[in-house]
């Protein structure tokens, strides 16, 4: 089973201001996270990324259309996300997240797109439902379900 633990949490308040990093969130089952914009139910209730992809994304000179626009809830250290299917679960001390979606979409009018470059986003940014609710924590361990 592997594992990894919470490197930063971010909640993103209005549209067009940055993300307000926090030591905790809460995960509202069937929403998101709780005061996140975002949380509002569906299949897209909060994201992730893993920090090779976020290390990746600062040193990239060539920026895509979603370099700004993809706001990642969660970013986690010592695991992979490109790994994980749909169905899959994060399992955390209080809360459980169900990955929705096996890959972010591209979009034609991307530079990156057009260029037929490779963007780490695709495979590395996740959107993920609250299959059940609690407090996430900067450092919680992670445990991947199989």
């Amino acid at each position: 089973m592997e594992s990894g633990k919470i490197k930063k949490i971010k909640i993103f308040h209005k549209k067009g201001e940055p993300g307000k990093i926090v030591p905790q969130a809460e995960c509202v089952a069937d929403c998101g996270l709780l005061g996140d914009r975002f949380a509002k139910g569906g299949e897209k209730q909060l994201t992730a990324i893993d920090e090779v992809c976020e290390n990746w994304l600062c040193a990239e000179k060539t920026e895509g259309l979603c370099f700004k626009r993809f706001k990642a809830n969660i970013t986690v250290e010592n695991m992979d996300l490109s790994a994980f299917k749909s169905g899959q679960k994060l399992i955390f001390e209080d809360a459980e997240l169900e990955f929705s979606e096996e890959k972010k979409e591209c979009f034609a009018e991307c530079v990156r797109v057009q260029n037929k470059m490779d963007c780490m986003l695709r495979n590395h940014a996740k959107y993920l439902r609250v299959s059940k609710g609690g407090i996430i924590r900067e450092n919680d361990k992670i445990k991947a379900e199989e």
